[in-house]
């Protein structure tokens, strides 16, 4: 059984949620201080921008995940999605530790990562069904 590589549709999808997560985060940033000083409107563009970076990050590892499944050297999935969030935990503790964001606000920024998700599904076209 040969799993076929992401059609084109699929990458479209993908970047369409890429462009919703960073339009929701630019707007959660945009609107931020209302509820948070200096540092947290900071704070929540760092999340917004994590919650990017995260998207395409997993995106991209699916893609060659889903390439090297149909022939050629497959890489480990587990070792990529190990790295991929010690990376992010990594990340989110030193920028924390070192004070240069806040916890809460960076929160509020990384929820652009669901937030666009849900929002590009309903950009997208419904399947069209031909009556018979």
């Amino acid at each position: 059984m040969t799993s076929e590589p992401m059609n084109e549709d699929a990458g479209a999808t993908v970047g369409s949620s890429l462009w919703s997560v960073a339009v929701v985060g630019a707007l959660l940033t945009l609107l931020s201080p209302l509820l948070f000083g200096a540092l947290g409107v900071v704070s929540v563009g760092i999340g917004a921008a994590l919650a990017v970076a995260n998207l395409w990050a997993i995106a991209r590892t699916v893609r060659a995940f889903l390439g090297a499944a149909s022939g050629g050297r497959r890489p480990s999935w587990l070792a990529l999605a190990a790295l991929k969030l010690v990376v992010l935990f990594g990340l989110l503790g030193a920028l924390v530790k070192n004070g240069w964001a806040e916890v809460l606000p960076l929160a509020l920024g990384y929820v652009a990562l669901p937030l666009g998700i849900v929002l590009s599904q309903f950009r997208t076209d419904a399947p069209v069904h031909e009556e018979g």
